[in-house]
């Protein structure tokens, strides 16, 4: 994968969106199936069930206006800058590679279920996100749209999950992009909400 991601900075995703949500077998009611973390926490483990993806989270930060993710395709990166898992607004970044000739955590990110669960682990609880959206952007397209994929204004919290996409046999030309809503923390850990 691309050593960087160009955030407000520059990252990628091309112009596919994907169709809305299919409700899971049992609708997730956030008001009595779970509760919101007691504060917001740093992530420390990503888990995409439906993918198979379990993988340690790791603090990133930019560096020059770029951000890279972490240099072992076993590890996540949440961006420091951006919302902690848990809080009321802003958006939680979570990037990590896609490796061509496979091993990446993120290598079929782009395959995501629609609605699938994403799992966001914290010291204080295991935040869970339905999937609301997929996106492929070129870097242009990112560029154009940083703001509005990576901004820390939006009123309500989402995750936002990036990886690179479409190899050309050198380098990675576009980005994908998740964008989850928060459901919040089951109020049975023991007991899968989904049933």
């Amino acid at each position: 994968m691309a050593a960087v991601l160009w955030l407000l900075l520059a990252a990628t995703v091309g112009g596919l969106v994907f169709p809305p949500p299919s409700s899971p077998s049992k609708e997730l009611r956030p008001g009595s199936d779970f509760h919101a973390l007691k504060k917001p926490q740093d992530p420390v483990r990503l888990l995409i069930p439906s993918l198979e993806i379990d993988a340690p989270i790791v603090p990133i930060e930019l560096d020059g206006g770029s951000l890279t993710p972490p240099d072992d395709a076993n590890l996540v990166g949440w961006w420091t800058g951006s919302a902690k898992p848990g809080a009321a607004s802003g958006q939680t970044l979570i990037t990590g590679h896609t490796v061509h000739t496979g091993g990446g955590q993120m290598d079929h990110l782009g395959a995501i279920e629609q609605g699938a669960i994403i799992q966001v682990v914290t010291p204080g609880g295991t935040l869970w996100y339905r999937e609301t959206k997929v996106f492929v952007y070129t870097k242009d397209q990112v560029s154009a749209h940083a703001q509005q994929l990576f901004g820390q204004k939006r009123k309500k919290n989402r995750l936002v999950l990036v990886t690179c996409t479409a190899w050309n046999g050198s380098f990675y030309q576009s980005n994908v992009i998740v964008f989850a809503d928060p459901l919040g923390v089951p109020n049975n850990p023991k007991k899968n909400p989904l049933g």
